[in-house]
Parts: structure tokens; C-alpha cells; sequence
């Protein structure tokens, strides 16, 4: 059985807001799904579900027979919980949650004395569409790996160059974090001479790396060399998403129309929608079947970006105008 993506968010969003794995059914048990017994379609979308999770699950009726309740243990709460928040999220289009073992690797990169290999596997993971951009969006996360790169060692800006240049460091949380100290160590850097070490020579192409990537976003202003303090929004700046009072000022093909912030909203989860599906960008269109008259402009604006910028994944992209939305 196949579900449609209205049947599918139907049957999951009153579930997930009244079970979700945070109902205790006894003791070390925790309930996913609560249907009647006697509602067969119900229970075919429960059993259709959870067929493909990657979890231990069970199912059994309640003690009055009326309702068919499956659940899982203590132990794979977590996974539970992860996967249907993911699944109503691709449903939706929206921006995947971290998984909690990923999240656990976020945590530990400024800490771990193997900060690359924990860049590699995150990269890894964003190639292959488990991890989203800027999954390293914790503010304490993000402060601690830049007061990490004050302690100069290669391999750190070698993992933390490598992070921003696939889009895994939020440019918003890192604009918020970015403190003047921090400038002055990458400029000192990169200004300072050609060492004969070749790994300090390393460390400086990393620096140089990472200024080039901040300049970009409009972190760093290019004119005094220092953090940008009239910048709100680093993703706007980038894509030259620019409004006010919830509308969007687009200009496609040298032709400019004021859109509310909704529709374009809208257009970027309905896009995204699409490739989680496993639609390939480039072939869709305004004859897509869930375009509207209100997400066909803001759908152009989009097109017109990325085909002016090929170096950036879609996905990458839907990340950037959603972030740039945030006021």
C-alpha cells in the first residue's frame, strides 16, 4: 500500500502530536500509533509505516480491546521519535531533523581530538541526504569551535574550512557567534608569511579558505576586513532575498513583483518535496503538478538562482531561502 502525501499527513500529524513515542503505555514502553481496532485503514497506514523502520517495534490491543496500540521500548524510543518527526518532515517538505547519533557528533566536534574525521563523516552524510545543511546550528557548538580555532591547530581549520565549504556551519548562528577576536586571528593568519612548515602552510590556505567563504556570505566585510555589524541575515545578503513586512521584492528576468513571504514558503517545501522524492531539480517546471499561480513567481526566482550559481546544490539552496525567510 502507497500513501499519498495527504492521506500520509493526515494519518501521522494527529498521531505524532498525541503519541509520537512521548505516550508511556507501561513501564518502559511508549506508544507510537493509537488506533481504533475496527478502523482497517488505519491500521494498514500504521503497519504500511512502520514496515520500513529501521527500529524494534511491536503492536498488541489495548486492555478493552477497542484500540490497536504499537509501541516501542525504552531503547528505541529515540529512534522512534526521530523517524516520525523525519517522516512528517519529508512529507512536508520541510527541513529534515537531525538523527540523535548524529547529533551526538555535532556536539563532539569541538572537542574531539579527531575534529576532520568528524567532518568527513558529516559531509559524507550530507552527500547522501542524511544530514541537511547547516546541521551544525547549535550556538554553543558553533562558539566552541571557533574559540577552538584560537588554540591554531591545522587539523581544526583544515575540519572547520571543510564544514563551511559543503554549507554545515548556519551562517546565521555563525554571524551571532562571530566576535572581533576571532577576525583578528584569521587576518593574522592569513596576513602572516609562507611558513616552511608545510602543515602551517596548510593551515593558512584553511584560513584563507574560510575568509573567502565569510567575505561571501557578507560575514565579514570586504572593504574593512571586519565582522559585518549592519548585516542581518547572512543567506539574504547571499541570495538577494530582500523584503519587508512579510513581502519579498523578486526580480526574474529584469521584471520585479512584490510576494508575500507565504508563498515563497510555500514554493521552497513544495521544491523540496520534490527532490526528497527523488526528482532531479533541473526538470522541474511551472507545468509541475503542485504548482500554483501563487509559487510559480517566487518558483522562477529560485530557478534563476541556481541557474546563475550551478556550484550549489538544490537542497543546499531550499536550506539558504528558508533561512533567509527567518526576520
Amino acid at each position: 500500500m502507497v500513501l499519498d502525501t495527504t492521506s500520509l499527513l493526515r494519518f501521522l500529524e494527529p498521531q505524532v502530536r498525541d503519541y509520537g513515542a512521548e505516550v508511556e503505555l507501561e513501564s518502559g514502553f511508549w506508544i507510537v500509533f493509537a488506533v481504533p481496532a475496527s478502523d482497517h485503514s488505519a491500521n494498514e497506514h500504521a503497519r504500511t509505516l512502520l514496515q520500513d523502520a529501521a527500529f524494534a517495534h511491536d503492536c498488541g490491543l489495548s486492555s478493552d480491546d477497542q484500540w490497536m496500540l504499537y509501541y516501542v521500548d525504552s531503547a528505541n524510543r529515540a529512534r522512534a521519535r526521530h523517524w516520525l518527526r523525519d517522516t512528517v518532515a519529508i512529507s512536508r517538505g520541510e527541513i529534515r531533523p537531525t538523527a540523535p547519533e548524529y547529533q551526538a557528533w555535532v556536539a563532539e566536534l569541538a572537542e574531539s581530538p579527531k575534529p576532520h574525521r568528524i567532518a568527513r563523516q558529516l559531509i559524507d552524510l550530507h552527500a547522501r541526504g542524511e544530514v541537511s545543511a547547516g546541521v551544525v546550528r547549535d550556538a554553543r557548538t558553533v562558539r566552541a569551535c571557533l574559540d577552538r580555532l584560537h588554540q591554531r591547530e591545522p587539523l581544526f581549520f583544515h575540519a572547520f574550512h571543510s564544514l563551511l565549504t559543503h554549507h554545515l556551519v548556519d551562517m546565521v548562528v555563525l554571524l551571532q557567534q562571530l566576535v572581533a577576536e576571532d577576525v583578528i586571528l584569521k587576518n593574522e593568519i592569513v596576513a602572516g608569511s609562507l611558513s616552511h612548515d608545510p602543515w602551517l602552510q596548510k593551515r593558512q590556505d584553511w584560513a584563507a579558505g574560510i575568509h573567502h567563504t565569510l567575505v561571501r556570505f557578507r560575514v565579514i566585510n570586504p572593504l574593512d576586513q571586519q565582522k559585518n555589524t549592519v548585516l542581518g541575515n547572512p543567506y539574504a545578503a547571499y541570495l538577494d532575498l530582500h523584503g519587508i513586512a512579510g513581502q519579498l521584492v523578486l526580480v526574474v528576468d529584469g521584471f520585479t513583483a512584490t510576494v508575500p513571504r507565504a508563498h515563497f514558503l510555500s514554493a521552497i517545501h513544495s521544491i523540496r518535496r520534490s527532490l526528497y522524492r527523488g526528482e532531479e531539480f533541473r526538470e522541474l517546471g511551472t507545468h509541475a503538478p503542485w504548482m500554483t499561480d501563487s509559487m510559480a513567481y517566487p518558483f522562477r526566482f529560485i530557478r534563476q538562482k541556481l541557474d546563475s550559481r550551478r556550484d550549489l546544490p538544490p537542497i543546499d539552496a531550499l536550506y539558504m531561502f528558508e533561512r533567509a525567510l527567518e526576520e
